[in-house]
């Protein structure tokens, strides 16, 4: 089973009613020590005790903890960990003497989705009787039953106590009449609250983070009693952001085969990782229906989905299945980005306003706003919701606590960004420089889109020195992404700078040897491994070229026109051009100099004709002519030629006797490039 990080959760019974369980209130995350963020609580929230399983340095030779399961397997695993601290742990929790009489059993063992970051968390569940009379603390512990608990997680009210997610994965959902969700045997799914699934899918998402929460609500029962037509939109089933990447549509195309066919699709936003499974929903069920924000829609490919959709402005309702959810507009993190409040478990599931671990970044680019995003978070903490569900990542079970952090963390950088201000930075990277002066300098230019935003956000409350000027601030912005981007995006992800010294030593190298027939051979060979290592770094290249064309948005880089390697021709090539003349030009007098190094190109040979044509050799081994040996270099590239002043040194010296060819594709519109080792291009048509 993995020895990763395990959690023990006991379930301890009444003995004087074997139908209720004994649960313990949860301690809250520490406060803030400010008195605006810790006037937000949340409210009690209530477990199972829970302790986390350490491992034995060596197992022990005899334990005091009697413990039963129907399958051995479990018994040696759990023989790796030290139960008996464990279990003392959680008994001093609920005021519980050490019982060395109760006898326990592996009630199940479950591992959680690959939520991230971090490997996925297992929950070993044992059950045992609480022994007669046993003494519990009243402040912190209660009994309670199943149906208690489906009440309180069903018919949930903002300022109620609220039921936590072991109770619901070790109890309620074996107990509870809910509708079981067709899951691939190669996913893992989470069901909390009761009747909201959770199916963490690979997408094209930015680290830490690798999935996409899928989420999906099948209801078995209509707990609110709804119906009629006073809604926007009403099904069978809901899901939210099929964002799966290409490697995982036929797992999706699996979940939403089995779906109702009454399907309602609702997107958050428009980025790649929320959207990327739209086209399989779209095949699967071509009735489905397709909830956005306007802004949210048009910023979708019709190669997502190419039907309708009907519009939502945040303030709408949806019934599914008998439940009924609320739109909220959420703007900031994009201008068309919504949540949805599922009204019954009052959960809220939040996009990416929120995350497991750490904040997204504001996509500047469409539309994300500062301002905005704070007015977002205050409103969300006044829905007081009992739980945060974000699209990636854990949910989270103190909703006021995570989202007054946010508001904390980012006021506190805009802190620091006017202290900056007001010392005298006046450009982008000034502002970066300052603020994040201990942060890894290939994160600053992640870090830029936000000191934007706030300083944006700075001036809508005229907060900036009257000196600052934001004409000028604004005009640093080209000046950033010119030298910081270029520079810190190679560095630390390319490995430019080690690269380029390391062909440059090797070439030198090379070519300092003084006897002609071993310069000859060593000149091949080290073209040929430079030739290698090119191809290798035009291979990554075009992996971090597409890597960082998935997460621009996503990442937040408001210099998203920015690419790794960038088009080197603006302009196509003229049809007056001397190389479109002299390739149409015409030469029926043919000499042995002509032939062996023709001026035209021009053929009309098929694939087999060039290929025999080709294959032609002389017989005489003595050539007719002073002949001087040459070697080719052929480089196939995607656009411009990476390492083109590096070719350049490699050339030095034979301007005169070096040619390039470029024979680029149809479609292409490409220029004479200006570095010296091109200035003799043929252009032939392809």
């Amino acid at each position: 089973m993995g020895t990763g990080k395990v959690n023990l959760a006991v379930i301890i019974k009444n003995p004087s009613n074997k139908e209720e369980f004994l649960l313990t209130k949860q301690t809250p995350p520490p406060k803030f020590n400010d008195p605006e963020y810790d006037s937000y609580q949340d409210s009690d929230l209530w477990d199972l005790p829970s302790a986390q399983l350490s491992l034995l340095d060596s197992p022990l030779s005899s334990s005091q903890v009697q413990i039963e399961a129907g399958d051995n397997s479990l018994l040696e695993f759990l023989s790796g960990f030290d139960l008996d601290s464990a279990i003392n742990q959680v008994l001093g929790q609920v005021g519980f003497q050490k019982a060395t009489k109760v006898k326990w059993n592996v009630s199940k063992v479950v591992e959680e989705p690959e939520f991230g970051p971090g490997v996925p968390v297992k929950t070993v569940y044992i059950v045992g009787e609480s022994e007669p009379n046993a003494a519990m603390s009243q402040d912190c512990c209660k009994w309670r039953n199943t149906k208690d608990c489906a009440d309180l997680l069903l018919e949930a009210k903002p300022h109620n106590d609220r039921i936590g997610p072991l109770v619901v994965v070790g109890l309620l959902n074996d107990s509870m009449e809910i509708t079981k969700l067709n899951i691939p045997p190669t996913l893992r799914s989470q069901e909390y609250p009761p009747g909201v699934k959770l199916v963490p899918m690979r997408s094209r998402t930015a680290k830490p983070f690798h999935t996409t929460n899928l989420v999906v609500f099948v209801p078995g029962t209509s707990y609110d009693g709804l119906g009629g037509d006073n809604f926007i939109a009403s099904g069978d089933a809901l899901i939210i952001d099929p964002g799966c990447n290409s490697a995982m549509h036929k797992e999706l195309e699996h979940i939403v085969t089995a779906l109702p066919r009454k399907l309602v699709v609702f997107v958050t936003h428009h980025h790649h990782d929320h959207v990327d499974g739209l086209s399989v929903v779209q095949k699967c069920n071509p009735d489905a229906t397709l909830l956005a924000h306007e802004n949210t829609f048009r910023r979708i490919s019709k190669d997502d989905w190419s039907l309708g959709y009907v519009p939502v402005l945040g303030s709408e309702e949806i019934c599914i299945g008998g439940q009924r959810l609320k739109l909220i507009s959420a703007p900031g993190h994009t201008d068309g980005h919504t949540a949805l409040v599922h009204v019954a478990t009052n959960s809220l599931i939040v996009g990416d306003h929120c995350v497991g671990q750490g904040s997204a970044l504001l996509d500047i680019t469409s539309g994300g706003n500062m301002s905005d995003y704070f007015q977002t978070t205050y409103k969300f903490m006044e829905l007081s919701p009992h739980v945060l569900i974000p699209m990636h990542g854990r949910v989270n079970m103190w909703p006021k606590h995570m989202l007054c952090g946010y508001l904390k963390n980012r006021r506190n950088r805009e802190a620091s960004i006017l202290k900056a201000i007001q010392e005298g930075a006046k450009t982008l990277f000034d502002i970066v420089a300052y603020t994040y002066a201990e942060v890894d300098r290939s994160l600053w230019i992640h870090a830029a889109s936000n000191v934007r935003l706030h300083v944006d956000h700075l001036a809508l409350q005229n907060k900036l020195p009257q000196d600052f000027s934001l004409e000028n601030f604004n005009g640093s912005l080209a000046e950033f992404a010119g030298s910081e981007f270029s520079m810190q995006r190679f560095h630390s992800t390319c490995k430019l700078n080690f690269f380029s010294r390391w062909i440059l030593e090797y070439l030198r190298s090379t070519l300092s040897i003084q006897h002609h027939h071993l310069q000859i051979v060593k000149f091949v060979g080290a073209g040929t491994v430079a030739a290698i290592a090119f191809f290798v770094f035009q291979w990554r290249g075009m992996i971090i070229n597409d890597h960082f064309k998935k997460f621009v948005l996503y990442e937040d880089l408001h210099f998203s026109s920015l690419n790794a390697f960038p088009p080197l021709f603006s302009s196509s090539v003229s049809p007056q051009s001397p190389c479109m003349q002299r390739c149409n030009s015409s030469n029926t007098t043919y000499g042995l100099k002509e032939w062996i190094s023709p001026k035209d190109l021009w053929h009309s040979m098929t694939d087999e004709e060039l290929m025999w044509r080709a294959s032609m050799v002389p017989c005489i081994v003595i050539y007719p002519f002073n002949r001087t040996p040459k070697v080719a270099f052929m480089f196939l590239t995607r656009g411009r030629l990476p390492l083109a002043p590096l070719w350049d040194v490699f050339f030095r010296g034979h301007e005169g006797s070096s040619q390039s060819t470029s024979i680029p594709h149809r479609s292409s519109h490409m220029s004479p490039p200006s570095h010296r080792c091109s200035t003799n291009v043929e252009y032939l048509a392809r």
